[in-house]
């Protein structure tokens, strides 16, 4: 009679009936670990790999930590799917999601935003969720900063975008210009970035009416970029 070690309960000798019954046990129990064990060296690894990951965020300008005045787009340039999943266009809140995604995998975002170029940044989806807020640089040569000097050195401009053929001033634009010793600027259809010429003219808006009231309002062209 042999003697078998089985689990919880120890060494015991059985009869030949228990004996055959102990074998089977455990050869079901054989059978049973190696199945645990497949799952864990081939199905699991699958299922991991298989995992998707979501990329959002928000992107923002550098000059007013809000969402571009233009347009933005997103491609993520090195996945490699039809187009209208490669890229999104970001909301009015400058909200963007990607989903999908493989987890682990470092993924190449390129920005596309009128003045602002074509930046590129590498972001690696490390969860189910990952969380990436994106800042747009820009170098503006007309600021709040810029409007401030200007104002002091008495070339002070009010900005205006045109088109390939900007309109001239008028007789009446001419007397506004000498009487409040500015001038009106025309970018023509080049203008810079919007929120460039957005914090120029609000900074010379605020200077004007700190020192000439609201009367000025009325005779100014209405192209002025961003006048209410």
């Amino acid at each position: 009679m042999k003697t078998y070690k089985l689990p919880f309960f120890g060494k015991f000798e059985l009869t030949p009936l228990i004996e055959y019954y102990a074998i089977i046990t455990q050869d079901n129990q054989r059978r049973i670990s190696l199945t645990v064990l497949f799952l864990i060296a081939f199905v699991l690894p699958c299922n991991l790999s298989f995992a998707q990951g979501e990329l959002h965020g928000y992107v923002k300008s550098s000059l007013t930590g809000l969402k571009p005045i233009s347009s933005v787009y997103i491609e993520i340039v090195n996945l490699d799917k039809p187009i209208k999943e490669r890229i999104t266009m970001v909301d009015s809140a400058g909200f963007y999601q990607f989903t999908n995604l493989e987890i682990g995998k470092i993924y190449s975002l390129k920005l596309s935003a009128f003045g602002y170029g074509k930046p590129q940044f590498d972001i690696k989806i490390n969860s189910e969720v990952t969380v990436a807020n994106l800042t747009l640089e820009a170098n503006c040569d007309y600021s709040q900063e810029q409007a401030d000097i200007d104002w002091k050195k008495n070339k002070t401009k009010l900005l205006l975008i045109g088109s390939i053929a900007p309109l001239p001033n008028t007789r009446a634009d001419n007397r506004f210009e000498e009487k409040y010793n500015l001038e009106y600027y025309d970018f023509g259809c080049t203008p810079p970035i919007d929120e460039c010429i957005k914090s120029y003219n609000e900074r010379v808006f605020e200077l004007m009416d700190h020192y000439y009231g609201k009367k000025w309002r009325k005779q100014v062209r209405k192209d002025v970029e961003y006048l209410k």
